[in-house]
């Protein structure tokens, strides 16, 4: 299992961090939620799955691929059309920072 952050649709609240400290951070300059470790290990799936359904925004994606299934990993990498819309959307928005919606 890999996990990872839409760092673009991230909201900043530090909910993944709380949940599970280990296995993300928040970036010192603007809170944006990082991915801490490169595979999840087998223990902490339960976890991982509970930090990703608690986001606020949904910033948070769990790809359940086995290690030699590297096709459907590079294929789940894609954003959907209406995650490249909301990142289209998130662009316009004011520069430098969250604006405060969730």
């Amino acid at each position: 299992m890999r996990v990872v952050v839409d760092q673009y649709l991230c909201g900043t609240t530090g909910q993944c961090v709380l949940t599970l400290p280990g296995t993300f951070r928040q970036r010192e300059p603007d809170g944006v939620a990082e991915v801490c470790v490169a595979t999840v290990p087998q223990a902490l799936h339960a976890a991982v799955r509970l930090a990703a359904s608690q986001c606020p925004v949904a910033a948070i994606r769990v790809i359940e691929s086995d290690a030699g299934d590297d096709e459907r990993a590079s294929a789940d990498t894609a954003p959907s059309p209406a995650e490249a819309e909301r990142h289209a959307a998130k662009d316009r928005r004011k520069p430098g920072g969250h604006d405060g919606t969730v």
